[in-house]
């Protein structure tokens, strides 16, 4: 029988037989329950398949590396084997935009969640060993609340599920998103104050090298060390059984950057690891196929279509790093999660206690103060309340708020209220060394932007980097303390990059209008219910486009050079 399943993607075997033999099955062989979001399906392929969302162009491009191939029976089968009883359903609860998180039912009652990365999060083997390694050490060493592993294999040809898998305790709780709108304004004081602490604890211990945390046995044969903590007391804690190896930073392995041969750590000092994200993205230029044609849906002008152009300014940004780097005790190695979300963050809803942090895909070990990022979760993303740059000047509603209808003067509050709530969390964060030490760096953006930039020039456009660079130059007695500039543009040069960054930032506006009218994000991620209306609604504008007139091609359309994953 279970051989019989393995085989059922098989183009060889008609759906419909497929469809009507696991109806069956399940209602006769007592096999698991499959469903999708709480609906249940007959079909398989639902759980394999990236069903959450589909795009309106290049889609296969974008569901492909999402695609996982495994056999939900045979992960039933290994959590029943570790529960100690029965998987009766097995239901696929979310889908990020790399890793699927499925729902696993006992007879019992009891649940347990099941985490498979998409062949897009990155190297499988490394991806999903460090993502257990560093939930441990977060759990058990840093005392943050997360999950326990269960169980959990990194290498698909080792496991009857043929993939990847981590097997962990349900969170207790609620997800904060679902209850945030409801919160009063104390209550999120509670919960800021609570992950601002929990933020710190990473602070409190310093690494020997910056890459990425495994435990030991699943490194040999990488590059590693076993030189793991600054203090050796805490290795003596941890039993030594933690080593440092490999980044799994997505930029050093998106698309077709996981064939090269490149330095992904770990690295000793903070100056190699910028250089290996720059160097990979050189060698990824030197790699690809040439410049652009004009005719290219992603052909922007002759020099942000030139590899060539990319590598020579890639290199002159390096040459800024060693000295706008702030000083070294900023920069220490630290792990830190840095996408904590509404989403990802878990909390009882009667005490508004954090009872768990999720989603530790991607965590890795990194320059402090570029780790050290304000959480999404309090992020004031709106533009109806003026928020003081200082921090110190509470918002307020702006003038005649009163005088407005009831449901506008709603809205308007809630917005105070998201604006005070980020407003807290930057207060605090202010007062709180290193982290307040990190955001009064003069012009702490400009120096952080051009990291997060430089491996996507060839996707975002090489424009906005060489902006940066004017305004490095131009700040450069303020960022460094005395060193001098190695970049020296001219007033040619200069307003030769200011008329492509106006040029850009129309085409950026421009943009921007499509996706906000059409509700979709930039690579053109639309719900399932809307796609066929929106897909029309994007042909018509396609046609009336003027490339021209806008400052660059339709953004929408297939061959754009914005797909991430293909890149």
């Amino acid at each position: 029988m279970m051989q019989f399943i393995d085989d059922i993607s098989s183009v060889r075997i008609p759906p419909s037989y497929i469809s009507s033999f696991l109806s069956s099955s399940n209602q006769n062989s007592g096999l698991p329950q499959l469903a999708v979001d709480g609906k249940v399906t007959s079909d398989i392929e639902d759980l394999r398949r990236f069903t959450s969302v589909r795009w309106l162009y290049d889609e296969d491009k974008h569901t492909k590396p999402r695609y996982i191939n495994f056999d939900p029976f045979a992960l039933c089968n290994v959590a029943s084997d570790l529960v100690g009883t029965k998987c009766i359903r097995i239901n696929k609860v979310a889908e990020g935009t790399s890793n699927k998180v499925l729902l696993l039912t006992f007879d019992d009652g009891q649940e347990i969640i099941a985490r498979l990365p998409c062949p897009v999060a990155g190297p499988p083997h490394l991806i999903t060993a460090s993502e257990v390694a560093t939930m441990e050490f977060a759990r058990s060493i840093l005392g943050i609340p997360v999950p326990k592993v269960l169980a959990w294999c990194s290498k698909a040809d080792e496991s009857s599920v043929g993939a990847e898998y981590i097997l962990m305790e349900k969170a207790p709780g609620v997800v904060l998103e679902d209850i945030w709108e409801n919160l009063g304004l104390d209550q999120r004081k509670t919960i800021v104050t609570q992950l601002t602490d929990i933020q710190l604890k990473f602070s409190t211990v310093q690494f020997s090298h910056y890459g990425n945390l495994y435990f030991r046995n699943d490194v040999q044969g990488y590059p590693h060390t076993d030189q793991v903590f600054v203090d050796p007391a805490i290795d003596s804690e941890t039993g030594s059984k933690f080593s440092i190896g490999p980044s799994v930073h997505w930029e050093l392995w998106r698309g077709t950057r996981a064939k090269l041969n490149v330095d992904r750590g770990p690295w000793k000092d903070r100056l190699s690891w910028i250089t290996g994200l720059i160097r990979c993205q050189q060698e990824k230029l030197k790699k690809s196929s040439g410049p652009r044609h004009p005719s290219d849906p992603g052909f922007l002008d002759e020099e942000d279509g030139s590899p060539d152009v990319h590598i020579a300014v890639l290199e002159q940004l390096l040459s800024c790093f060693p000295a706008i780097m702030p000083n070294i005790d900023l920069c220490s190695p630290v792990l830190w999660h840095t996408d904590l979300n509404r989403g990802n963050i878990f909390v009882d809803p009667s005490t508004c206690v954090i009872t768990s942090i999720i989603d530790w895909q991607w965590t890795k070990i990194a320059p402090l103060y570029i780790q050290a990022v304000l959480p999404h979760a309090f992020a004031y993303v709106g533009d109806d309340i003026e928020v003081s740059g200082d921090f110190l000047t509470s918002p307020r509603l702006p003038r005649g708020t009163r005088n407005l209808p009831d449901d506008q003067q709603d809205y308007l509050r809630a917005q105070l209220h998201d604006a005070y709530t980020m407003t807290w969390q930057q207060r605090i964060i202010n007062l709180t060394h290193p982290w307040g030490t990190i955001q009064s760096i003069p012009h702490l953006e400009l120096i952080l932007d051009p990291i997060r930039r430089a491996p996507r020039t060839w996707t975002d456009g090489l424009t906005p980097l060489r902006f940066m660079m004017l305004e490095i130059q131009d700040n450069w007695d303020q960022i460094t303390h005395g060193e001098p500039c190695p970049l020296h543009f001219s007033e040619e040069e200069r307003a030769h990059i200011m008329h492509l960054t106006e040029k850009a930032a129309l085409y950026e506006s421009m943009i921007h209008q499509i996706t906000e009218e059409l509700h979709v994000d930039d690579e053109g991620m639309v719900e399932t219910s809307r796609y066929n209306e929106v897909l029309q609604i994007c042909e018509k504008l396609k046609l009336e486009w003027d490339a021209k007139e806008m400052g660059g091609p339709f953004p929408l359309q297939s061959g754009r050079q914005r797909i991430l994953v293909a890149e």
